[in-house]
């Protein structure tokens, strides 16, 4: 059974393809991009699953529907996304729209006409928006999303019109809200302007640089290992009892808790919190967003396994087996 995923050379796609990669699966990558990353090539290569890398637009149906009846795709993930920060919103506000959301229709279109047998749509915790801030917890069935950026906007706008496509054209579409994500394959694309904590920390420290954070950053931050695990999970899953599902780790630690525990590890890792948030080079916005409500998940599809120190331990592992691909500014 063959699985297509548009923007498999971005972040959670790479790590996505890497787990059905791994587990023997059949894997189509859909992406603009020339290739994957020299370093996911090496690393996937000896995978037991086959991997057929078809380089596409997804503003372009007929390609992306190509791609489907060509390796007879049964399962399609539609992981490409712009996702930019408040500069690039102003400057590429259309470019934004169109793929975040137009590509999304045309994604829906290729898989209704493909007869695919499932659709999944990796969604974000950013369409919560401005509710992020009121309720202790974010839940799929009682926080109202209010999005209050063109990202989130255009992500809760396709999300819905995916599920809409059930009703209208009778397709398996699910959505997973991805939270604080961070791990292996987190790379500057150029399509994501903002980078997380741990990755922006560890690439300084690589550079032998003092981490300074502007404050301690609590987030729910969620494995990319476990986001691969359970979006597996979602499409694996005969007849989920939902159809949204929020992905995250249901645990709260802040970015000050990761560099007291790499400091405790490794003592060349220095850090420490800024006296004037200007000089900080590990960045948070103004407020932090409350955590995802992830016992519908955990429940009936999908138990994550990366807790700060596991977390940890696998990245370490993972950067010291890379080049420096993954550092470059």
């Amino acid at each position: 059974m063959s699985t297509l995923i548009t923007g498999a050379a971005g972040f959670v796609g790479l790590n996505l393809t890497e787990s059905l990669l791994r587990r023997g699966d059949d894997v189509v990558v859909f992406d603009a991009r020339p290739d994957l990353p020299s370093d996911a090539t090496d690393a996937f290569r000896d995978l037991p699953g086959s991997l057929a890398y078809v380089r596409g637009d997804v503003l372009d149906v007929d390609a992306m529907l190509a791609a489907v009846t060509e390796h007879g795709v049964r399962r399609f993930v539609h992981a490409a996304v712009i996702t930019p920060g408040p500069d690039r919103e102003t400057r590429d506000f259309q470019t934004i729209a169109e793929v975040n959301y137009l590509g999304t229709v045309r994604a829906i279109d290729a898989a209704v006409r493909g007869e695919v047998e499932r659709f999944l749509y990796p969604s974000s915790a950013s369409v919560y928006g401005d509710t992020s801030f009121e309720e202790p917890t974010l839940k799929e069935d009682v926080t109202h999303p209010v999005p209050n950026a063109v990202y989130g906007i255009a992500k809760y706008a396709a999300e819905r019109t995916a599920l809409r496509a059930h009703d209208l054209f009778g397709l398996d579409a699910r959505v997973a809200r991805i939270g604080a994500v961070f791990g292996p394959w987190e790379h500057p694309t150029g399509l994501r302007d903002t980078l997380s904590g741990p990755m922006l920390a560890s690439r300084l420290a690589h550079h032998g640089e003092e981490v300074v954070l502007s404050r301690p950053g609590p987030r729910d931050w969620v494995y990319a290992r476990d986001v691969a695990g359970a979006l597996a999970a979602i499409l694996d899953a005969e007849d989920p009892p939902h159809r949204l599902y929020n992905v995250s780790s249901g645990i709260r630690w802040t970015m000050q808790d990761w560099c007291e525990h790499a400091a405790a590890h490794d003592p060349s890792f220095r850090w420490r919190l800024a006296d004037d948030p200007a000089e900080a080079n590990v960045r948070f916005g103004p407020r932090d967003r409350s955590p995802l409500d992830v016992e519908r998940l955990t429940s009936e599809l999908y138990r994550p396994r990366f807790g700060l120190a596991e977390a940890y331990d696998d990245y370490r592992s993972w950067i010291e087996e890379r080049s420096d691909f993954w550092t470059r500014t």
